[in-house]
């Protein structure tokens, strides 16, 4: 095996910025859109046959796919460098040509609702066009939030402005640097490395590393900016409400997640009643610990003062042998992603932070990490690989129905993560396991706990704005420090007072995806529920979990998951979690008796 940690574009896409293959595909994108105009306009609102239905979505997707290429070249070479002002400028230019493109689509949303929301279900039903159902479903379901032409003209228009502000946001926070003082010597870090420290086994250096963070983050210059661009992004997302007649201010959300406002109501209220948890968790490990005092920067600690380092190749291989124990299928895709250049592993100044996996029809998936040589980062490793395997499982279905929604995208992913602990798990000496528990449930709090509480701010400001409410970092500051404590009670002594809370600030989804976090908490509900079925029913269960994510978007969620035995619209269904949750925080504090 020879594993490639660096992407290479040009083998999948184009040689730089000036490829004239590139440039031709920009300078197509007007004119594919004009020709799809000349087409269909005035042709749409009298689909009658599922032929016309089909050539649509036939000609209709091809023209999305190669709008599309440039653009995901672009995206893919400024996540490498995002203060690359060539790409920058570059991306700018591109945002323009489709908003110019999609201001002469605008008719096909509007010819969509001319014909109807009953004719567009009665060719939704037609057998011919089982491939597309919910593609169909999804454009009955969404006539009631599309405006007029001239009022989405105006709306369409007016997303630059948005797109600025998302990207501002993303360059500043990108291009920051943290110093932190280690062994008497002055270092300088990514922002990925200094959020690595927090796991460090020495609590003083676990501390240096929130007061880094907060020492860029926490400045009054970074609160006003991203206080403002915050705000900025709200007021957009609630005038969008406000025009379209949603009913809630999720409602936008939980419609592109195909969820019910209410199955997503009933996900947070039932993550919020187990809050006591967490403040379970955190005394039973303060405990452990040794601590009389238990701070913020200690929630992340490990609870011995020896800390395993993985490098790539250890990370790879616990993956790899993971896979193979599990599916042949999911091994050998892991194995082609590391083999031909579609990783990217390492931090470096000027890459995007965090970990993201991508992916679209007809096109291989890519991987950027952010590897430092935690255990965490064996994790992430999984857990992106588990997206990549995800859209490749998907490729079967069609375009306009190949991406699942957000509510299921998580599912692979974390599916894998749950698979990892496992086999790290069975490996373990009893001190070791304590310290796997330690991680297990820290994991299990901050991707269902922790993304409830992001999401019950997010709804605090957004709904404080519809009313009427401006609000400054100042407001979003104290908001944010009284959601932190509903979830953890007094179990945490803050680093620092309610008013110069900049916590919020520093997380990406906010500002790029409103209200997307809730996915993390589903995802991993809905992995419990299908990692209990899979240790029922072992290999024969494989094929049946392969189905789900080969499903992509071609199914709604509560349909999709129902067929399988699972009733999303149940508050057993999320009970059910917590009680697994629950069992383990019981083991966990039972180790206090035995320490």
């Amino acid at each position: 095996m020879s594993i490639q940690t660096n992407w290479n574009l040009t083998k999948y896409f184009f040689t730089w910025i000036d490829d004239p293959r590139l440039l031709a595909n920009i300078d197509s994108i007007i004119p594919l859109a004009e020709d799809f105009t000349k087409k269909y306009k005035n042709i749409i609102k009298t689909f009658n046959t599922p032929q016309q239905v089909l050539q649509y979505y036939t000609d209709y997707e091809k023209m999305s796919h190669e709008m599309g290429t440039g653009s995901i070249y672009l995206s893919y070479l400024q996540s490498l460098d995002t203060q690359n002002d060539i790409v920058i400028k570059k991306m700018g230019e591109l945002e323009c040509i489709f908003i110019e493109a999609s201001s002469k689509l605008l008719f096909i949303s509007q010819e969509w609702k001319e014909l109807g929301f009953e004719k567009i279900m009665a060719l939704a039903n037609n057998p011919a066009l089982t491939s597309y159902k919910n593609a169909l479903i999804s454009k009955a379901d969404n006539l009631r939030y599309i405006l007029g032409e001239r009022e989405e003209f105006v709306l369409n228009e007016k997303s630059r402005a948005l797109g600025v502000v998302e990207s501002l946001r993303e360059e500043l926070a990108n291009s920051y640097t943290f110093e932190i003082e280690l062994d008497g010597e002055k270092k300088t870090m990514t922002e990925e490395e200094i959020r690595s420290l927090r796991t460090s086994p020495d609590r003083k250096i676990r501390e240096k590393s929130y007061e880094s963070l907060r020492q860029v983050y926490g400045s009054k210059q970074a609160q006003i900016t991203l206080g403002n661009i915050y705000a900025w992004i709200v007021k957009d997302w609630v005038s969008d409400v406000k025009l379209r007649g949603y009913k809630t201010i999720m409602e936008p959300r939980n419609t592109s997640e195909e969820l019910e406002n209410e199955v997503v109501d009933m996900l947070l209220q039932e993550v919020q009643y187990a809050y006591p948890l967490f403040a379970r968790f955190i005394e039973a490990k303060r405990k452990l610990m040794g601590l009389d005092v238990f701070h913020i920067y200690d929630v992340q600690a490990p609870l011995w003062n020896i800390e395993k380092e993985f490098s790539f190749d250890s990370a790879v291989e616990l993956h790899l042998e993971t896979m193979k124990d599990f599916d042949e299928e999911f091994h050998s895709y892991s194995l082609d992603m590391l083999e031909s250049w579609r990783i990217d592993a390492f931090p470096k100044y000027g890459k995007r932070s965090g970990a993201f996996a991508s992916y679209r029809a007809w096109e291989p998936s890519f991987v950027l990490l952010n590897h430092t040589g935690k255990l965490r980062d064996v994790s992430t490793l999984s857990h992106e690989l588990g997206h990549a395997t995800h859209g490749y499982l998907s490729q079967g279905q069609k375009p306009a129905v190949y991406d699942s929604p957000l509510s299921l995208a998580e599912t692979a992913s974390i599916f894998n993560e749950m698979l990892l602990s496992e086999k790290i798990r069975r490996e373990l000496s009893v001190e070791e396991y304590k310290e796997f528990l330690n991680e297990k449930l820290s994991d299990i709090f901050a991707t269902i706990f922790r993304q409830i509480q992001y999401i019950s701010f997010e709804r605090r400001a957004h709904e404080a704005i519809f009313a009427g409410q401006e609000l400054t970092y100042h407001d979003f500051n104290r908001m944010w420090r009284e959601e932190q404590v509903r979830m953890t009670g007094t179990s945490i002594v803050y680093d620092v007072s309610a008013d110069d809370e900049s916590g919020w600030s520093m997380i990406p989804h906010i500002f790029g995806s409103p209200f997307y976090c809730y996915a993390y908490a589903f995802g991993n509900i809905l992995v419990f529920a299908l990692y209990n079925r899979y240790i029922q029913e072992g290999v024969s269960f494989v094929e049946h979990y392969k189905d789900i994510l080969r499903s992509g978007g071609s199914k709604r969620p509560k349909d999709l998951l129902a067929e399988n035995g699972f009733d999303i619209t149940s508050p057993k269904f999320y009970q059910n979690a917590i009680e697994e949750i629950e069992k383990m925080v019981h083991e966990f504090e039972e180790l206090v008796t035995k320490k």
